[in-house]
């Protein structure tokens, strides 16, 4: 006898209709009230005026936030500042020997840096005066000049008085004038003892200034401060960039 195929059949077409009419009264709840345009335009009012009320305090928190992190990155700026002329204070007294030699003495190896200090003193004709030096030694890293093989390392001074510093670093050789460069070599060049914050601030600016064509040229004066020469001939001292790009911007204002 054969099984009863469209019995089960009709029972299956039963379930699926059931099973149809069931999600079809889901979706018509779901999708009917949306056909309306004033139900949409009153869902999307509250939803909007919900999440602009939470936006609203999220940008005041924001904003607050903000401002104590710009507080507080001022107060960091003016503390590193403070930090650094303090340090830059403390090497007033010291310069920096640059282009000596790191060359051997016949019996004691290594040149003594004092030997080397006085002879520094000879070629810039200032009596020298052991009394003057409180420490010196070489620093930096050695550099080694590939044409003649020599090797060369810097020599830092600290002198025990303001007036002994003062007197051997105006007659240092002059390797510039007014911003250009001497013809002719140096036995040595003569530094003041920047930080390593305003060194680079200076290195950084002689560069920038390039592209103005109303600075003539950036220095280091002997209580190293920082400056510009503007074509005007006047000198203009400033210790961080903001304080240079004020300079230039009202510069530019007057011009």
């Amino acid at each position: 006898m054969y099984p009863n195929t469209r019995s089960k059949s009709n029972k299956e077409e039963s379930e699926v209709m059931s099973i149809s009419e069931e999600i079809k009264t889901y979706l018509n709840n779901l999708i009917k009230p949306l056909v309306t345009n004033e139900y949409i335009e009153s869902l999307f009012e509250k939803l909007s005026a919900k999440f602009e009320e939470k936006l609203k305090i999220q940008d005041q928190k924001i904003e607050r936030l903000n401002s104590i992190v710009n507080l507080k990155n001022n107060i960091i700026e003016k503390l590193e500042l403070k930090c650094d002329d303090l340090q830059q204070y403390q090497r007033r007294s010291s310069v920096r020997l640059h282009g000596i030699e790191y060359e051997l003495d016949a019996n004691e190896g290594k040149k003594k840096v004092k030997d080397i200090i006085e002879e520094c003193y000879k070629k810039v004709n200032v009596t020298f005066n052991k009394n003057d030096i409180d420490r010196a030694h070489r620093i930096g890293r050695e550099i080694k000049d590939e044409a003649s093989g020599k090797t060369f390392k810097d020599i830092i001074v600290k002198f025990r008085s303001w007036d002994a510093r003062e007197k051997f670093y105006r007659a240092r050789p002059r390797g510039f004038i007014n911003g250009k460069k001497k013809p002719g070599s140096m036995p040595f060049s003569v530094s003041v003892d920047l930080t390593k914050r305003r060194y680079n601030l200076y290195k950084n600016i002689k560069e920038v200034i390039k592209k103005y064509s109303f600075v003539n040229y950036a220095f280091v004066d002997i209580n190293c401060s920082l400056g510009i020469k503007l074509n005007d001939g006047s000198f203009k001292f400033f210790n961080s960039e903001v304080e240079f790009e004020n300079i230039i911007k009202n510069f530019n204002q007057i011009i």
